[in-house]
């Protein structure tokens, strides 16, 4: 995946979306009256706009009273760098070693966690935390050693990158919180926070209290199953 992007950070998406020009409906094409409407809306439009006297440059009418704001107006028309760059260029190539093995480490680490997990098959294996440490250790070696690239190879740091790559870092930061609900740190500390608060007890008396009744039945059975179903099996994220 990271040869195949160009040694690209891989994202979660199909990327940036872009304004698109629609294309007239075959309708519009052969009704002459439509195109004719809009071009009359269309020289109405220039017709107020404003020609500045020096340069003759024309400027859009601004919204009147009752419509969008002025603010809104703007808004629309404000042109990011995002907006004007090659689609290449929104994501940078990793150029240094360490960006290259953080990348590489957090592409491996879903299935370096699923050998470790396999290999400790039993009973006792949910409990068992060296599954969790090595996969919680790879996604933070990934992630600082990430930071410590863009900062020493972009241009004004983390403040340099791009919005599609901002977002896709707060996207894995928050997957670094997921850890907390996944094998022995889920097992040997949440679950037990969770008992000691009453999570678990009001979960189960929810549920129960929606026993014999039309349709809140089966809220409740979904509940109940579900409930189960997290202890007793392991749920995937987007993040693994």
């Amino acid at each position: 995946m990271f040869w195949v992007t160009g040694r690209r950070m891989v994202i979660e998406g199909l990327g940036a979306e872009r304004p698109q020009i629609p294309e007239p409906h075959a309708e519009d094409r052969e009704s002459g009256s439509a195109v004719a409407g809009e071009e009359n809306k269309v020289m109405e439009e220039r017709s107020k706009e404003w020609a500045m006297p020096r340069t003759g440059m024309k400027l859009p009418v601004l919204p009147t009273q009752g419509g969008e704001s002025i603010t809104e107006f703007l808004s629309k028309r404000v042109i990011s760098a995002d907006d004007i760059r090659v689609a290449s260029r929104l994501i940078r190539k990793m150029g240094s070693y360490q960006g290259q093995v953080a990348e590489v480490l957090w592409i491996a680490r879903p299935v370096v966690y699923a050998l470790a997990m396999q290999r400790l098959q039993g009973a006792k294996s949910r409990y068992d935390w060296r599954p969790w440490v090595l996969g919680f250790g790879m996604e933070l070696a990934a992630r600082e050693l990430g930071k410590k690239e863009v900062r020493e190879r972009t241009v004004g740091g983390l403040r340099g990158m791009t919005g599609l790559e901002k977002e896709e870092l707060r996207r894995r930061a928050w997957g670094v919180a997921w850890w907390g609900m996944r094998g022995a740190f889920y097992e040997n500390f949440t679950k037990l926070c969770a008992d000691i608060a009453g999570m678990r007890s009001w979960i189960q008396g929810f549920a129960g209290k929606f026993k014999g009744k039309p349709l809140l039945d089966i809220v409740g059975g979904i509940v109940e199953d579900y409930d189960y179903l997290w202890d007793e099996y392991y749920f995937s994220t987007s993040t693994m």
